[in-house]
């Protein structure tokens, strides 16, 4: 009996254990089929980037000499405040002096030069304008004799064969009118006096007008006078001649053979005369070549202006080269570029500052901040860059500084990553970063370049929105929805498309489709088929 009785027993257990799975299976099975709602409300939606930096002075200073040299002093400390335009150490000027009076020395050479090669440059100038003007002067004086020359030797000849016709006219009639009556001869010897003193006053008015206008010469005048007064001492030796007839003869005769003579030789030279013409052509083109000479000369001064102009160019070189040389003289005494804080001394009296010039970057002998506006570096990942604005606003937390309240703003956000602005080939696992600045709007006395700083951007900021919880949205390739709840906890939902705006995290703001106080469930997850121990919950969670 007992045999039969343990047996049924555990067949009735097992037959009670598989109804209460049973039970318990379809109990989960209904509660799986409901589903969990959630009200649709307005809020804020809100994304920060915070990003650890370094806080720096915006201007700070390497201050350099532009003169090499030992320093002679140096007049600050670190940590102490300078004003722009403070003396802050000074350059020993000893060898910029000796380099400054060796080229002042070298600029007076040069100008001496200048005036003298000036003075040279006006006497050239002068002797050959002169002699360009006195060739010119003589060939036009050539030029009118040679005009005038042919006539005046005409003139000359004309009136030498006048007085020769005349002389032996004269001769011919002593001789034909004096002989056959003395009486008649004697009076027509008076007579023709008489009218030898006219025609010879006549023709001595003619000579002078002649002279007058430049067409007779002083001899010829001369001569007519002359021939006035042989003609008056003939009248009265006609007058003579009743008593001395025979007497006076012979000397008219003899007086005319010494006129016709003299008319001979006055004709002789009247003809040779006539070679000066030749002579005359002859000097005219001596002139000509006087006047090319003279002209050629006076390209003497513009080759020396040229000189004059080398020597001007000289000076002014050397000039600039004294000027700078004052300028290096004045720069041995240091100022401070801005006002600010000694941050660093980098030389001590004594020791050597090289310059600045083309060929150095010269020695720092002081560094100076100014620490009225201060600025954070921040190196972003590539994600966070792209939702920063120039003008963002930023909080700005100093570890050094905890009761600190500082705000500040972006700045400066790099236009390139830093790896690709330094030429580095970056792998494409890493992160990406570009560097932001972000300038304070306020400082605190505190503040020290080095110090670490904690900003905080809000980069997305909006109150009253809709909003919901980003698992309650779904994508698909036309776009996103939600599942608006049923009448019951176990209907299903109803598929809406939405528009959304701004994401974060947490939530997607909802801009058309839905709006406050609609009730919502979350979408049946769509995915791959969950494994393993991701099955407990059930395949659609």
């Amino acid at each position: 009996m007992k045999k039969f009785v343990w047996p049924f027993l555990i067949g009735l257990l097992v037959l009670i254990g598989a109804g209460s799975m049973m039970m318990r299976g379809g109990k989960k099975e209904d509660d799986s089929k409901k589903k969990e709602s959630i009200t649709v409300e307005l809020g804020d939606i809100q994304s920060k980037v915070v990003e650890t930096g370094t806080i720096d002075a915006i201007k700070s200073v390497d201050v350099k000499s532009r003169v090499t040299g030992r320093v002679k002093q140096i007049l600050v400390e670190e940590g102490q405040s300078v004003i722009q335009g403070q003396l802050i150490a000074i350059i020993d000027p000893k060898e910029t002096q000796l380099v400054l009076d060796q080229n002042e020395a070298q600029l007076r050479g040069a100008q001496r030069s200048v005036q003298r090669s000036s003075l040279e440059v006006s006497q050239r100038g002068q002797q050959a304008r002169v002699g360009v003007d006195s060739a010119k002067v003589r060939i036009r004086q050539l030029m009118l004799e040679l005009e005038s020359q042919p006539k005046l030797n005409q003139a000359s000849i004309d009136e030498a064969q006048t007085a020769v016709n005349t002389a032996n006219a004269e001769k011919r009639r002593l001789i034909e009118s004096s002989q056959p009556n003395l009486r008649r001869s004697t009076e027509s010897q008076v007579l023709e006096a008489k009218a030898n003193v006219r025609a010879s006053e006549l023709e001595f008015a003619r000579q002078q007008e002649l002279e007058s206008k430049g067409f007779s010469a002083r001899r010829a005048v001369e001569l007519s006078r002359q021939n006035v007064d042989v003609a008056k001492a003939r009248l009265a030796q006609a007058e003579e001649a009743a008593a001395r007839l025979e007497a006076s003869l012979s000397v008219e005769i003899n007086k005319v053979d010494q006129q016709i003579a003299q008319s001979q030789a006055a004709l002789s030279r009247a003809k040779t005369n006539l070679y000066q013409i030749d002579f005359k052509r002859q000097e005219l083109e001596s002139a000509k070549v006087d006047l090319r000479k003279a002209e050629t000369a006076l390209l003497d001064p513009a080759i020396l202006e040229k000189q004059q102009q080398q020597s001007m160019a000289v000076v002014d070189q050397l000039s600039s080269v004294v000027s700078d040389a004052r300028r290096q003289l004045s720069e041995t005494e240091i100022r401070a570029p801005i006002t600010g804080v000694v941050t660093k001394k980098g030389l001590q009296v004594g020791e050597l500052a090289t310059g600045l010039s083309s060929f150095s970057s010269g020695t720092t002998i002081v560094k100076i901040e100014d620490r009225t506006t201060m600025r954070v570096r921040l190196d972003i990942n590539e994600i966070d860059t792209a939702k920063l604005d120039l003008g963002m606003d930023a909080k700005i937390v100093v570890d050094a500084l905890p009761k600190a309240s500082l705000v500040g703003k972006v700045t400066k956000i790099a236009p390139a990553s830093k790896e690709a602005a330094n030429g580095v080939v970056q792998s494409s696992d890493a992160v990406v970063k570009y560097q932001v600045e972000i300038t304070l709007s306020n400082s605190d006395p505190g503040l020290r370049s080095g110090m670490s700083a904690k900003c905080s951007l809000i980069v997305i900021n909006k109150k009253g929105v809709v909003r919901v919880p980003l698992e309650y949205v779904a994508k698909e390739e036309d776009g996103s929805y939600i599942m608006l709840a049923g009448a019951k906890p176990t209907d299903p939902g109803t598929k809406k498309k939405i528009t959304v705006g701004t994401a974060t995290g947490t939530y997607v703001e909802v801009t058309g489709g839905l709006k406050q106080g609609d009730k919502i469930v979350r979408p049946d997850f769509n995915g791959p088929k969950r494994v393993g121990a991701m099955q407990f919950g059930g395949d659609n969670q």
